[in-house]
């Protein structure tokens, strides 16, 4: 039995992957030029201004887990990511491993800003989220040498000379939480991204004493400016 069960997975593995996307999913819009099959390949991809290509392979034995899983890396321009992405019994989503750098190039596709030359670096980072409940089972960590950000505020062009920055995740109230910090440990920034998606983003006195036109008053680990928007807008 255990062989037949086997031999019908791998017949399953062999599908052409183009085929699959053409009959289940005849909207799509994200994927192009696919290739390859279930078990391994690679298409294009492009949504909003992003665009790229993606690299799997796929995990069967997840699927003993009731889960599908595959080993992803994707590229676009100089942003690199490589992990694991599973999607679980209750729609649940899975992510391990997540290990990569964000470029400047990919940051300005998200907000047309002049951005430092540094890529963000993700180290390890996992986490499950399934929709409504949240998030669960977080680690990992964020670095960023920093550097200096020109942007638009009420219209007009600012300046900012960010620190070089590190954080690590967390949860708190099913949310995942990024507490980032100067080499000294000090308060500098935090996001938070609920369950419904939305980030949270809150600056420190601190960090923007670094901003020449920035004239307020507080103290120093005192969270003076924040906002909150969707996660995934703009290029996503």
């Amino acid at each position: 039995m255990f062989a037949v069960v086997a031999f019908l997975i791998f017949v399953l593995l062999q599908i052409p992957a183009a085929w699959l996307i053409a009959k289940f999913y005849k909207n799509n819009q994200v994927l192009h030029n696919v290739s390859g099959n279930i078990w391994h390949g690679q298409a294009d991809w492009q949504t909003g201004k992003l665009r790229g290509t993606v690299l799997w392979t796929t995990r069967p034995l997840d699927l003993l887990l009731l889960r599908a899983g595959a080993n992803l890396e994707i590229y676009s321009a100089n942003t690199k990511l490589e992990g694991v992405l599973a999607y679980g019994f209750g729609k649940k989503i899975m992510v391990r491993d997540l290990n990569g750098k964000i470029a400047p190039e990919t940051l300005k596709s998200l907000a047309n800003w002049q951005w430092p030359s540094n890529a963000i670096q993700l180290q390890e980072i996992d986490f499950n989220y399934k929709k409504e409940q949240g998030f669960d089972q977080v680690d990992g960590g964020i670095q960023w040498a920093g550097g200096e950000l020109m942007y638009i505020f009420t219209q007009r062009p600012q300046q900012m000379q960010i620190p070089s920055l590190a954080g690590r995740l967390s949860q708190e109230q099913n949310k995942l939480m990024v507490d980032l910090r100067d080499q000294r440990q000090q308060k500098l920034m935090n996001l938070t991204i609920d369950p419904s998606l939305m980030l949270d983003v809150q600056l420190t006195q601190r960090l923007m004493l670094n901003v020449p036109s920035y004239q307020g008053k507080a103290g120093l680990d005192s969270y003076v400016v924040s906002s909150r928007q969707p996660l995934l807008s703009g290029g996503f």
